[in-house]
């Protein structure tokens, strides 16, 4: 298994796409009630892969392997299945089916490492946790049923049957456990605010992969004091910004000459970006985005320092008053190192709105919150601020840049914002943010050094975000060290929300596993409605309809595959032809065939479609391109995509996508 295979942490949910059968030289089973999709299959513990049904012996298959099911078999009453671990290949033996766990979906739910939660609880059965949603004190028996879980006496009248771990579960990248979800129902939550009363509860099987003896558990003062803190600025270049620049450094230089006489003055470091804007018609720019100095294990100050007096505002002006900032952030968030750090914060100082998806001079082609969503990935969890200097000369542009700066500075554990205006641009103004994001960094690193979380600084009242943001990646390093993993039941029921305030943020992040073919298939699908929607805006009241121009679109792909670009060679979708397409959702229908999931896009009609404004469009194009860029980004992101087995080939990796990013 791969170190990220090893670490994956997730919940199950049932739906997993087709293989057509024109391609398959083997075809997986069916899933009942449900034509295209294929029966699958994910080991327990022990399970033995023999080469015929009923036998004895055989191979013990790891933890997790997932297979296709070929045939099922009943030998003296026990059922048996034939399984392949590649819906294309010929299946590989038979495993008994107690052994194994049913697998109809592939959403994964990780367990957020949100600092305002308490944690998620299981039940034996689903009359135990309906009883507990319907009380009129829903709040008051939560507490007493959290308090039961954490003193390890339950009461067997509660149906309690598990809770979350106390200490936050670890990300992707340390400790591996999946609880597939076997069934999931909407519910409505009595007294919650209409907004939060949809909710869904799950039925899971819990699968916990067996702690490996000899993996050291540190304890927690020492996991602290072993933890990295490394800050990237990201600085607007171009003309204007040099006060700015100036004062940065100033800050730097201050905070390094505190860390030689810092307990933590060997456990943070910098790294500099700066960016500036495209280069068509302004080569005199010199670059959209440049790395000065690299985020090192060791930082060395001279070189920093060396690296911040060499940057400079741009001698000429660029086309218009946007700037690339998401290439700033892009190129911060690729930068090499960031594997050694617990922490990572990204700066990004400006005095303009950003290029995003729908702008031609955009580099990267993705939109604010899609490299926020990027940037919230639980095995690189990474907190962006972003500081907008509001300058007189910028007035005109505030409004989009303050929106567009909210979304780039979500932070996926908290669910907040650090999104900072300073009024007027003032330089003075922008010192003091600029100081206490240094000083808040330095404070928690000092705090680790010690032994203590982030929560200890209880005291000081400035820079709150840089202490709560660094608390939820203390949380989530300290689980990874502990090797925490999911709590062992083999059964259960949960809520995907906090029964006790189902106003607060939900208990798990949601992710889709997909293939190489589906990931290109949603590259296709979207292609396809990129095109629609730009010939619907090229001849707005037209005679065709926006859905006759994307079944035109369709009929085209048909007879000519290459109409529509792939994600790679040899790579093409099968994507319905113009009489097949009756709704959005035809697209990609294996994808979405019963997922727990409101799309944006998908969830059009004809008449909708028709009716969309060009401005609607013109978002919905924004978004697409965005959402493009992203999966051209993902695909080539070769440490990320999962086997799950190892006999499956390169054809049945997957890829954790982040739902928020679906279309």
């Amino acid at each position: 298994m791969s170190r990220y295979l090893r670490s994956l942490l997730i919940l199950l949910f049932l739906v997993w796409p087709s293989v057509p059968p024109a391609i398959a030289a083997y075809q997986p089973l069916t899933v009942d009630g449900v034509p295209g999709l294929l029966q699958r299959v994910l080991t327990r513990p022990d399970a033995r892969l023999l080469p015929a049904a009923g036998g004895t012996g055989g191979t013990v298959q790891a933890v997790f392997s997932h297979f296709y099911v070929f045939e099922r078999r009943d030998v003296g009453g026990q059922v048996w299945l034939q399984v392949g671990p590649d819906a294309r290949r010929a299946p590989t033996g038979w495993i008994a089916e107690a052994a194994t766990v049913p697998w109809k979906q592939a959403v994964v739910l990780a367990f957020n490492q949100t600092v305002r939660r308490p944690p998620a609880l299981f039940f034996q059965d689903r009359a135990s946790l309906d009883r507990v949603l319907g009380d009129t004190a829903r709040a008051e028996r939560v507490a007493n049923l959290l308090s039961q879980a954490r003193s390890g006496r339950i009461d067997p009248g509660t149906g309690l049957a598990a809770m979350e771990p106390q200490d936050r579960v670890p990300d992707f990248a340390s400790s591996f456990y999946m609880l597939p979800i076997l069934d999931w129902q909407n519910v409505t939550v009595p007294n919650a605010p209409p907004s939060r009363r949809d909710r869904k509860v799950l039925e899971v099987a819990t699968l916990v992969m067996p702690a490996d003896p000899a993996a050291p558990r540190t304890p927690d003062p020492d996991a602290l004091r072993n933890m990295r803190y490394g800050v990237v600025f990201v600085i607007d270049t171009t003309k204007s910004m040099q006060p700015y620049i100036d004062r940065t450094r100033q800050m730097v230089r201050t905070i390094v000459g505190q860390l030689r006489n810092s307990p933590a003055g060997d456990r943070i470091s910098f790294g500099l970006v700066g960016y500036r804007d495209s280069l068509r018609d302004r080569p005199g720019l010199d670059y959209v985005s440049k790395v000065f100095h690299p985020l090192e294990r060791t930082f060395n100050a001279g070189a920093f320092q060396s690296a911040i007096d060499g940057m400079k505002e741009a001698g000429v002006s660029s086309v218009g008053f946007a700037e690339d900032g998401i290439a700033g952030v892009n190129t911060a968030l690729a930068m090499p190192g960031w594997e050694d750090f617990g922490a990572r914060f990204i700066v990004l100082i400006t005095d303009a709105p950003v290029r995003g998806a729908g702008d031609d001079r955009s580099q990267t082609g993705m939109e604010p919150d899609h490299v926020a969503a990027k940037a919230g990935a639980q095995d690189r969890l990474t907190a962006i601020f972003t500081i907008l200097l509001k300058t007189p000369e910028g007035r005109d542009h505030h409004g989009r840049a303050e929106a567009q700066l909210d979304k780039l500075a979500r932070f996926n554990p908290t669910g907040r914002s650090y999104f900072h205006p300073v009024a007027e641009g003032d330089v003075d103004r922008f010192g003091a943010v600029i100081d206490g994001i240094g000083r808040d960094v330095l404070a928690i690193g000092e705090l680790a050094a010690g032994g203590r979380t982030a929560q200890a600084d209880s005291t000081r009242q400035g820079g709150q975000p840089v202490v709560e943001a660094g608390y939820a990646m203390q949380l989530a390093w300290l689980a990874n060290q502990r090797n925490q993993t999911a709590p062992e039941i083999q059964r259960g029921w949960t809520a995907d929300f906090d029964m006790a305030d189902p106003q607060a943020r939900g208990a798990f992040d949601m992710h889709v596993l997909l293939t190489r073919a589906q990931l290109n298939e949603l590259y296709q699908a979207l292609g396809a409605i990129e095109k629609a929607a730009t010939a619907r805006l090229d001849a707005p009241g037209g005679r065709d309809s926006f859905f006759t121009l994307l079944r035109q679109v369709l009929a085209t792909a048909q007879s000519d595959p290459a109409s529509l670009d792939s994600l790679a060679g040899g790579l093409s979708a099968r994507l319905p032809g113009d009489g097949e397409l009756t709704s959005m959702k035809d697209l990609i229908k294996g994808i979405v065939t019963a997922l727990p999931y409101n799309s944006a896009i998908l969830r059009h009609t004809p008449e909708t479609l028709n009716a969309l404004s060009p401005t609607h469009i013109h978002d919905m194009l924004n978004n697409i391109r965005g959402l493009r860029s992203l999966y051209r980004e993902f695909f080539r992101d070769e440490g990320r995509w999962i086997s799950l087995n190892a006999g499956g080939g390169i054809d049945e990796r997957v890829y954790p996508l982040p739902l928020e990013l679906l279309p």
